[in-house]
């Protein structure tokens, strides 16, 4: 359906949503035939995670609860092949099974130039060494993850508190000053669940009219 409908990418949620690797492979597939780039917050930062997430058909990852520059840099080697990574080779269906007709140096090269890697800043630690994440070659860009923030923080359920907000704005103004993006930067997301009732407020107004 998003395909038909002509969107570019679509993005799926590994971490807090139902989806097994069988299914982020069929959608890998299903995007594929309608040009659509696919990707997804993974449920972990494991190495193996990672390589699985990559050799399904995925091309970028969004890393949850980032918290140090240690974990980024573990990241950032797991999703780019040698020199820059130390991603492992496979001829999995991310691959085309080997049949891309790319030899393996210029398939490596190339991955290693679309693929993208979201951090995603989720407690008061990664705030604190965010310059120290921005830092690390290979995390292109950095995203923020409001509720579990704010808990982190001793805000249990109010992700708008001024300090959260504060610190985002820290995080904001830290990778902007590193010439870095983050994903509010490139991309207009629509929160569904706070947009419903504005939704239904308008039919009942309309309906009543």
């Amino acid at each position: 359906m998003a395909g038909y409908a002509g969107f570019d990418f679509r993005h799926l949620d590994m971490e807090h949503g139902v989806f097994d690797w069988n299914d982020v492979e069929a959608m890998c597939r299903a995007g594929e035939l309608h040009g659509m780039t696919c990707t997804s917050r993974i449920p972990d930062t494991e190495t193996d995670t990672i390589l699985r997430a990559f050799d399904r058909g995925l091309m970028g990852i969004l890393c949850p609860h980032v918290d140090n520059a240690d974990q980024a840099q573990r990241i950032a080697n797991a999703s780019r092949f040698g020199p820059v990574g130390e991603r492992s080779f496979g001829t999995s269906r991310g691959r085309e099974y080997g049949m891309a007709g790319l030899s393996s140096p210029d398939y490596m090269a190339s991955f290693n130039e679309q693929v993208t890697v979201a951090a995603q800043i989720e407690t008061a630690n990664a705030v604190e060494t965010i310059d120290e994440i921005l830092a690390v070659e290979g995390i292109d860009l950095i995203a923020f993850g409001s509720n579990d923030l704010a808990q982190s923080m001793g805000y249990s359920g109010y992700p708008n508190h001024p300090e959260v907000r504060a610190a985002e704005q820290r995080v904001r103004d830290a990778t902007h000053a590193a010439g870095a993006l983050l994903t509010e930067d490139v991309e207009v997301g629509i929160n569904l669940v706070q947009w419903l009732p504005d939704i239904w407020a308008e039919w009942l107004a309309s309906a009543r009219g």
